[in-house]
């Protein structure tokens, strides 16, 4: 009988798609429980925060931005997920955060990882919630942070299980667009001439769409380096340039991008438009932007986005806070040298701002 018993219990485990690993107790009215949830052929590890009592019916899922990272988030430090979800349960709201492939407990392969991997895991978070005995959900909010807005914006256009869509400092343009608007930024405070910043623009840009089209990547490689020459011997401040040197660190330069810009992790997302699927949302969306965030800045997105959901004509909220980065601390410049200087908290007013709206209250 008990051999019957544990053969059951191993079966509904299976069937269900999860395995509880362990329980903590946040404070005495919230709880978080970790969950390993089974996406067709990798798993899933994430936790899920649960207040003792629930004020909304909806389940928070929060997708991560570029890179491959942990359940919180954790970027210089500051556990960007974690803090968010701690506040939502105090609100009485749940959330679920999780893993990426291939870190933590995830299994899979982020690198080679595409927007449709992504995009599957999503759902099978949704499916797990939607058939659980022990933690049913059956409405979900979706948030992205960065890059995971244009996952939460495309997975939320397609789910009818999606009531509400929050997109903290995502993209609404092409990412192609975001990475050459970086490429300009970083020259920001040089005195490079215009020429050779945009030389180096068209450089980046010709490289992305030669190996997204997989044609003259060898040629447009050349430029690449050549340009980054050209750039090198312009910012040496010797007058006896090291011209070996700087052929070097060209080559290096191209080697480095030619990779980066190869990765199916990111070239699965480099030409998705997420206007192009915020313009499908029927449901509330709250848009959080911030003031000082240059990674994906307000005069690049935001207007874009508005445009989407006007045309969509779905209900929407935009929060703007002044001082701002991309990852909504209080900042002075917005750089990403600076992140690492900065208080391990959110500007005043983020977090309530987010958790008044999922309850109807701002």
């Amino acid at each position: 009988m008990k051999k019957l018993i544990t053969i059951v219990i191993i079966f509904l485990l299976w069937h269900q798609n999860i395995i509880a690993q362990k329980i903590d107790s946040n404070d005495q009215n919230s709880r978080e429980i970790d969950l390993i949830i089974q996406a067709d052929d990798v798993k899933i590890g994430g936790t899920l925060s649960i207040p003792t009592k629930l004020n909304a019916s909806s389940l928070v899922i929060m997708s991560s931005g570029s890179g491959d990272q942990d359940r919180d988030e954790t970027l210089e430090g500051f556990k960007i997920f974690k803090v968010i979800a701690h506040h939502l349960a105090s609100k009485g709201i749940a959330s679920f955060r999780y893993d990426d492939r291939g870190v933590g407990v995830s299994t899979g392969d982020f690198v080679n990882s595409t927007l449709e991997d992504h995009s599957r895991d999503l759902e099978h978070i949704m499916a797990y919630f939607k058939s659980s005995a022990a933690h049913p959900f059956y409405d979900f909010i979706l948030f992205g942070h960065s890059q995971g807005g244009i996952l939460a914006g495309k997975v939320a256009a397609g789910n009818m299980s999606v009531k509400k869509v929050i997109l903290m400092g995502a993209p609404a343009v092409p990412l192609i667009e975001v990475v050459t608007y970086q490429v300009r930024q970083d020259y920001e405070h040089t005195d490079l001439p215009k020429y050779l910043i945009e030389a180096d623009v068209s450089a980046h840009n010709k490289l992305m769409r030669a190996i997204e089209d997989d044609k003259n990547i060898d040629e447009v490689y050349h430029l690449f380096k050549q340009t980054t020459e050209n750039i090198l011997s312009k910012m040496s401040s010797s007058h006896d340039v090291d011209s070996l040197k700087i052929k070097q660190q060209a080559i290096a330069k191209a080697d480095e991008f030619k990779i980066i810009y190869g990765l199916p992790s990111l070239t699965s997302f480099l030409y998705q438009d997420p206007s192009k699927d915020y313009e499908q949302l029927k449901v509330p969306v709250l848009g959080l932007f911030g003031g000082l965030d240059f990674q994906v800045p307000i005069f690049q997105n935001k207007d874009r986005m508005e445009n989407a959901f006007l045309k969509s004509g779905t209900d929407y909220h935009f929060l703007t806070f002044d001082k701002a980065n991309h990852f909504f601390q209080k900042a002075t410049t917005g750089s990403r040298d600076e992140y690492a200087t900065l208080d391990r908290k959110f500007v005043d007013g983020f977090l309530d701002g987010i958790s008044n709206w999922i309850l109807g209250k701002s």
